[in-house]
């Protein structure tokens, strides 16, 4: 069971990260002399490549630094989620696909924007936790205060 829940978790952080990267990026090209229409399809099946490993890559860090499971996000984790991130995209997004130059300022782009989409990211699964937690929380005390009414009922 913990393993499902931890495939969905990294699914749908899959699936944020690709969506806000794609928009970020769309949104970039129309101020930055980016040419990004020469192969839209050719991009977005590289940038999802690219989200597909840094989602497999967290899953192992993950798995690697927390085995019991939990999905907790720490400080550790957040930083080994940070590198999970760079290193696809500086290994392959840079060298492989082109993207940008790695020894030049154009660095600073994916920087951000890698930056940007993982604190996005991190923000909406805290977020997220909480909602679930409060949902939680005042289940139980919907509960508690069911059984204590029929405490209350009885005697």
């Amino acid at each position: 069971m913990k393993l499902f829940k931890k495939l969905k978790t990294y699914f749908i952080s899959y699936a944020i990260s690709y969506t806000l990267a794609s928009l970020m990026l769309s949104l970039t090209s129309l101020y930055a002399n980016i040419n990004t229409s020469a192969n839209v399809w050719l991009l977005n099946a590289e940038l999802n490549l690219v989200c597909f490993i840094i989602a497999v890559l967290m899953l192992l860090t993950d798995w690697i630094a927390d085995p019991s499971g939990d999905c907790r996000i720490t400080p550790l984790s957040s930083i080994l989620g940070f590198f999970d991130v760079a290193l696809p995209v500086f290994c392959l997004g840079g060298p492989v696909f082109g993207w940008f130059d790695l020894l030049s300022e154009e660095i600073l782009y994916p920087l951000c924007i890698i930056t940007a989409v993982y604190l996005a990211t991190l923000l909406l699964f805290i977020i997220n936790g909480k909602l679930t937690e409060k949902a939680i929380n005042r289940r139980i005390n919907e509960r508690k205060e069911m059984m204590k009414n029929e405490q209350n009922n009885r005697g």
